[in-house]
């Protein structure tokens, strides 16, 4: 996990060292780094932009080894290089999982169990099974109570423990997560509950972040 810098910092600029490069399909290269700042698409969110020595980063995954591979359009040379993330993409994306978590912990306040999320920009929603008879929220009951804990401003940490990363919202609740996160719930601000939909026992919950 040491090499993994975006599962603990929030940082977006720093230095590494190329271990590999090599040719891949469509005239792309691969990159493995001996740290990284890029967060791999994966676990419901999209993955980051930016450069490594000014050279746009085009895709970032990570494979079966859990090792990221960062994907060029020209080959770099192995030694030390400087990353550089997409400021304002890694915010859209940390918004949105950062929502996702914080409607989370409301709804398993009343009874309804996350199973499923997804944080991608104009389709994020998560879905919950319902427990002990929970009633489904109103869109409107739902889109006043995160107004309220956006406002309380609670600060957003990460807690490693034998291995294993949590997010906790303030004292709301944590969740297992490798995804990217803001660092107080003030910065959720424009967070809107779109659509409720409630069928066969499974709530879904679909929302954006409207700037």
């Amino acid at each position: 996990m040491h090499d993994k810098l975006y599962l603990t910092s929030h940082k977006l600029i720093g230095k590494t060292e190329i271990l590999e490069c090599y040719h891949s399909e469509n005239e792309r290269y691969v990159v493995r780094l001996d740290k990284t700042l890029f967060h791999p698409q994966g676990g419901g969110q999209p993955c980051d932009k930016g450069t490594l020595n000014g050279h746009e980063v085009l895709h970032v995954t990570q494979n079966r080894d859990g090792q990221v591979l960062h994907y060029l359009p020209v080959s770099l040379p192995l030694g030390p290089v400087e990353m550089k993330i997409d400021q304002m993409h890694r915010l859209a994306h940390a918004r949105l999982h950062t929502a996702g978590h914080l409607i989370g912990h409301l709804l398993e306040q009343t009874g309804w169990q996350a199973i499923k999320a997804h944080h991608w920009p104009g389709e994020a929603r998560l879905v919950f099974r319902q427990s002990n008879n929970a009633l489904p929220p109103s869109l409107e009951d739902l889109s006043a109570r995160c107004r309220e804990q956006i406002q309380l401003a609670h600060p957003i940490s990460i807690h490693i423990h034998q291995g294993h990363r949590q997010i906790a919202i303030g004292k709301l609740g944590q969740y297992p997560c490798g995804g990217t996160h803001v660092e107080n719930t003030a910065e959720l601000n424009g967070l809107t509950i779109t659509r409720i939909k409630n069928k066969k026992n499974e709530l879904s919950i679909h929302y954006e972040i409207l700037d």
